[in-house]
């Protein structure tokens, strides 16, 4: 079924691009020129202040520790060989008992006398020392033959340490501590030795034991809140001398230099440990690491406070710099805004010489120059006034005499339609009375064609009119368009037969549309091609679909068209003057132009003087058969 419709503009229904996010706001951007120098210079200083004070600090921290490692070297040192001469005490005092003769005489002959002096003279030495606690004799193969004291004292396996003991030396010194309940031991090993031969070990076990008084007044001669402690040289005992307490938590090799550790998440310590020589036990010295950065602590207050004096100072004075410059701006700002108003007479007044004074006498000389051509543009704007009003007029008549034009076109066009019916009739009458062989046959034939022609022109000037004032109608159906381009290709070859009509290729392609108007456009664009065309005898005509579009083109090889005349050539009435060889209005090509574009194609040409033309239309098919080449 037709529907009978009116075919507006096309409506470009693109939707445009997603914008791009927008960047984010600057912080400065919101703040004024009198605000961003005072808070740019603060956070200019902040920064500095901050990385210097931090770098300082580290300085002085690092400095701290180094002292402090360099204080716990020399004080363990010191200790170390202190309690060496501790030691020799020990081993001195032990040394005795083993050189005295009841000893040896006991371990050379034996006997019940032998054994009771040796004992007499071993209780004799437990008196003296409260610290001795139980001794006991060892013959030469470590053998326990004598003992007396605390009973719970027995030799215990790895006390003793002979090695490099041997007949030609003696050998003293201090075994390892051990803990029996609650209290502390260690031994004093001495050699029993005559004539370089070794007959047996004396072994003293001493109490270790110190008052929290005598571990205080180490603590303030260490300084620091120091802390001493003593060890078996395998790290695994430690002690304050008056109880066990935890081992470092690093190792021994570490702690041989300066260790920084801390113990159960407290301050930071610094320790290290050395042997005490002819011993069995290690002097570990601990410093607090906090009283040696509490200068870098204080360091770092002060220059904070300082920090914090110097960017308020430096706030305030790039404030007050600011005010001075933003000053004279605001007063540049409130002369602009004058002149923005038109108020062209106010000037801007500052005394300085600065960039800010040229720039205000760069401003009034604009403002002046301003003022000037602003009078002499109010003085060209009124002519162009008077001109454009005047030109106005024109273009308003120059549209009511189109108007007028076209309303004489529509009536002349209908007007003569009938007349020309008539005669055609007649015409057509006369032929069937008149034999083919006479003159009059041949002139009443011409005639009719010139009726043809005239009455080409009178519709082609009823579409004209009826396209400008909006009221071109046009009955769409589905149809095949190869149908059509072959009607409209045998129409015009026998208006024309001494053109050859040549079918390059086509495809059968159903298009939604107005026939009748569709077959108009193709019989417009042959004449062209066969009128543009003399001494050529062919025109060539193609259609082919390309994704979903229908392509017509129709080639000749005439005179071709100038590049200038291109653009124009489907504005109304627009004609090449080529030495009026060629007849017409020029109105077939703008028909034909505003018929595509009404059906949502699109018509384009492609020329070369002295080689042809090339026309060609699109349309958008409503279905794609399969392509068949003809």
């Amino acid at each position: 079924m037709n529907d009978s419709i009116e075919v507006g503009p096309a409506i470009n229904t693109n939707v445009p691009a997603a914008q791009k996010n927008e960047r984010r706001q600057f912080i400065f951007k919101p703040l004024s020129l009198q605000q961003r120098l005072p808070f740019f210079i603060c956070i200019l200083l902040t920064v500095i202040i901050l990385i210097f004070s931090w770098l300082s600090y580290l300085g002085v921290k690092d400095a701290g520790m180094a002292t402090g490692s360099e204080r716990v070297t020399t004080l363990v040192d010191k200790l170390s060989t202190m309690f060496k001469g501790s030691v020799d005490q020990f081993a001195t005092s032990t040394a005795k008992i083993a050189n005295e003769p009841a000893t040896k005489e006991f371990l050379t002959s034996g006997g019940e006398d032998a054994r009771l002096k040796a004992l007499s003279a071993f209780n004799e030495f437990l008196k003296k020392d409260t610290t001795n606690k139980a001794v006991e004799l060892l013959n030469g193969q470590k053998q326990l033959v004598l003992r007396t004291g605390d009973d719970r004292l027995p030799v215990k396996p790895g006390i003793l340490e002979t090695k490099g003991v041997t007949a030609q030396k003696n050998y003293s010194g201090v075994g390892r501590i051990i803990t029996l309940g609650h209290e502390m031991y260690f031994p004093v090993l001495a050699v029993v030795s005559v004539q370089n031969k070794v007959l047996g070990y004396v072994i003293n076990w001493k109490h270790l034991r110190a008052t929290q008084e005598s571990i205080d007044q180490f603590g303030q001669l260490l300084g620091s809140n120091g802390k001493l402690y003593f060890g078996n040289d395998d790290g695994l005992f430690w002690t304050n001398l008056m109880k066990p307490v935890p081992q470092p938590p690093v190792s021994l090799n570490q702690l041989q230099k300066v260790a920084v550790y801390s113990r159960k998440a407290g301050e930071p310590l610094l320790g290290s440990v050395r042997k005490i020589a002819d011993s069995r036990w290690l002097v570990l010295v601990e410093l607090s690491g906090s009283s040696f950065q509490e200068t870098a602590n204080k360091f770092l207050r002060q220059v904070i406070i300082i920090g914090a004096l110097l960017i308020l100072a430096g706030s305030l004075g790039a404030w007050l710099m600011s005010r001075r410059i933003t000053k004279p701006l605001k007063q540049l700002g409130t002369a602009a805004s004058a002149i923005a108003d038109g108020n062209y007479s106010i000037l801007v007044h500052i005394d300085r010489q600065d960039e800010l004074g040229k720039l205000a006498q760069s401003f009034n000389i604009m403002a002046v120059r301003v003022r000037a051509a602003q009078e002499n543009l109010e003085q060209k704007v009124v002519e162009t006034s008077k001109d454009l009003l005047s030109a106005i007029t024109d273009i308003q008549d120059q549209k009511e005499n189109d108007k007028k034009k076209d309303e004489f076109i529509s009536i002349a066009s209908h007007e003569l339609k009938t007349p020309l019916t008539t005669v055609k009739a007649f015409f057509q009458l006369a032929v069937k009375e008149i034999s083919a062989e006479s003159r009059p046959y041949q002139l009443i034939g011409q005639a009719s064609r010139q009726l043809t022609r005239m009455e080409r022109l009178i519709s082609d000037l009823l579409d004209v009119s009826r396209i400008n004032a909006g009221k071109m109608q046009y009955e769409l159906e589905e149809f095949d368009f190869q149908e059509v381009l072959k009607e409209a290709i045998e129409s015009v070859q026998q208006i024309y037969p001494g053109h050859l009509l040549i079918i390059e290729k086509a495809v059968p392609a159903r298009v939604n549309a107005d026939r009748h108007r569709m077959e108009q456009v193709i019989i417009n664009l042959l004449i062209n091609a066969v009128k543009y065309s003399p001494g050529k005898d062919k025109v060539f005509i193609r259609s082919e679909l390309k994704n979903g579009i229908l392509l017509v083109s129709i080639e000749d090889f005439g005179i071709g068209i100038e590049e200038e005349h291109i653009d124009k050539l489907f504005d109304r009435f627009y004609r090449i003057n080529i030495e009026n060889r060629f007849q017409g209005l020029g109105l077939g090509l703008f028909i034909s132009s505003e018929i595509i574009k009404r059906h949502g194609g699109s018509i384009s040409i492609a020329s070369e003087p002295g080689k042809g033309s090339v026309f060609t239309f699109q349309l958008p098919v409503t279905a794609e058969n399969d392509v068949k080449v003809i």
